[in-house]
């Protein structure tokens, strides 16, 4: 029986799918970095590798997933780590939370599976002013060929693949006052940095899942997908200020 994509990484327990993996969001947060004590969401967490992070910095943190598979990985890590972190199961679409409820929004590589007009309102709503949304995003970085697009698309399970200019459109009608794309970068310098990501020491793989052929048979399709159009596809860091 044929495996998701999203299936894959639930089973693998994958703690940085996102394009540049945990190394980049050290970077984004270096460069970026948040105010002590911030309330943060994240949405889309995952097994919960970022929040931890960000709650052992000192941070309040709150991480929602649609899947309650990664959850409970997500509830195991912080338990392992000693860590208060609130994790919460729901969608990016009707976020379970009320107004202005956080100083910042985080998301990684999320926003893409739901329709992004509807889920960049809901990060604006629960922040609060002056709060900011940081959301690495995969982009469309050239003409892609329309069967190319629906196929990608369709193993992913994305809603849409937006262009830069797209995504900085839809920010702005969302009612961000401020916004800006930082750390650009094309899919074949990310394939290139595979090999460097960081370790997830905390990883909690399903039992017997390499023993599965629908999950190699994923990963091949994935890579060759990227592989395909790493010249039309990329990713960046979409930046948003609600004044």
């Amino acid at each position: 029986m044929p495996m998701s994509y999203l299936d894959m990484l639930t089973r693998l327990g994958v703690g940085s799918a996102h394009p540049g993996g945990f190394a980049a969001t050290l970077q984004q947060l270096s460069e970026f970095p948040l105010p002590a004590g911030s309330r943060v969401l994240e949405v889309g967490c995952g097994t919960g590798r970022t929040a931890c992070h960000l709650a052992r910095n000192g941070h309040t943190v709150t991480g929602l997933d649609i899947r309650e598979e990664m959850l409970a990985k997500a509830r195991q890590r912080a338990a392992a780590e000693k860590l208060d972190v609130t994790f919460v199961q729901g969608s990016i679409d009707a976020l379970p939370f009320t107004n202005g409820s956080f100083n910042i929004v985080l998301a990684e590589s999320v926003t893409n599976f739901a329709d992004s007009s509807i889920a960049l309102s809901e990060y604006f709503r629960v922040l609060k002013p002056g709060g900011v949304l940081y959301d690495r995003e995969v982009m469309l970085m050239g003409d892609m060929a329309q069967e190319d697009y629906a196929e990608v698309v369709r193993f992913f399970g994305f809603h849409q693949l937006l262009s830069v200019e797209g995504w900085l459109e839809a920010l702005t009608a969302a009612g961000f006052a401020e916004t800006a794309t930082k750390n650009r970068s094309m899919f074949q310098e990310h394939l290139a940095a595979e090999s460097e990501q960081t370790p997830d020491m905390l990883q909690v793989i399903d039992g017997g899942v390499f023993m599965d052929p629908a999950i190699w048979k994923t990963s091949l399709e994935h890579d060759e997908l990227i592989h395909k159009n790493r010249l039309n596809m990329g990713y960046a860091l979409l930046i948003g200020t609600k004044s």
